[in-house]
């Protein structure tokens, strides 16, 4: 009986870890969502939990510009959400990607300059 309680003591503290480890803020670098569609290439800006996310990748190959709000242990899907899954919230090139990319750094505004030119066209 002392055996068989052990064991279902370990389980239940096995399923406990799991939901806790579960519920941890996802960094933008693991968004990795819709995956038939998107393919992240770099974090531009990570404000952290809770703050905005800024990245530039290929949606359906084209380059692109996206952002999200970050989650936080509590909340660690942040947001958008789709389904369950994080997902990344594509900005149109063009002028929207010009507002956006202007407030970053100027070392990310360059390596995105240099390599995705159509962004801001």
């Amino acid at each position: 009986m002392c055996l068989r309680n052990d064991i279902l003591k370990s389980i239940r503290n096995t399923k406990k870890e799991a939901n806790m480890s579960s519920n941890k803020y996802i960094p933008p670098e693991s968004v990795i969502s819709p995956k038939a569609h998107w393919s992240l290439i770099s974090v531009l800006l990570d404000e952290g939990p809770t703050n905005i996310a800024i990245a530039v990748g290929n949606w359906d190959r084209e380059p692109v510009l996206a952002m999200r709000w970050n989650g936080s242990d509590e909340n660690p899907l942040g947001n958008p959400q789709s389904r369950g899954l994080a997902t990344w919230f594509v900005l149109p090139n063009g002028r929207f990607a010009e507002a956006i990319l202007n407030t970053l750094p100027d070392n990310k505004q360059a390596l995105v300059r240099a390599f995705f030119p159509k962004l801001t066209q």
